[in-house]
């Protein structure tokens, strides 16, 4: 008989286990949906807003409002083709000036001075001359056109 009495003991603690599972698993669920209502109404308030700022956005942004501020707070005046000037007096940029490196040369921890421009090569370009010399260079069009030719067997003077 205590065998029987346990197996009834253990059913009782399983059946009251079960009933608080069930009631924590439909509590969480109403609370979720009570959760969803108010971000759905939250969400129907920031689309109203959104709705309100746009509104508000396109009266500001009317072209004749904005003519009329201009003309009530700017001091405009139509240009005078004597304030135009030529491309060649405007005057140039100022030097870059590279502190960090006046800043490094003042410590002494540079040995030879920095350059303001990298020394020219003469004319030639040394990156042309580099990819020709490894034999990845595009061929010229004249080679192009000679190559073509010579695969179909015509001469460049005439035909063969």
């Amino acid at each position: 008989m205590s065998f029987m009495r346990l197996i009834n003991i253990l059913a009782v603690c399983l059946l009251i286990g079960s009933a608080v599972w069930v009631y924590q698993l439909k509590y969480q669920a109403t609370w979720q949906t009570v959760e969803i209502e108010r971000l759905n109404r939250q969400i129907l308030r920031e689309k109203s807003a959104i709705n309100v700022l746009e509104a508000e956005w396109a009266h500001l942004t009317r072209p004749d409002r904005i003519q009329t501020l201009a003309e009530r707070h700017l001091d405009l005046k139509v240009g005078d083709s004597r304030q135009r000037i030529a491309l060649a007096d405007i005057p140039m940029r100022p030097a870059r000036v590279d502190s960090i490196a006046d800043t490094i040369a003042s410590l002494g921890a540079l040995q030879a001075p920095i350059a303001d421009e990298p020394a020219s090569s003469g004319g030639v370009d040394l990156i042309g001359r580099t990819i020709e010399s490894m034999g990845l260079a595009m061929p010229s069009a004249d080679e192009r056109v000679d190559r073509t030719m010579r695969e179909f067997g015509i001469e460049r003077g005439g035909a063969q």
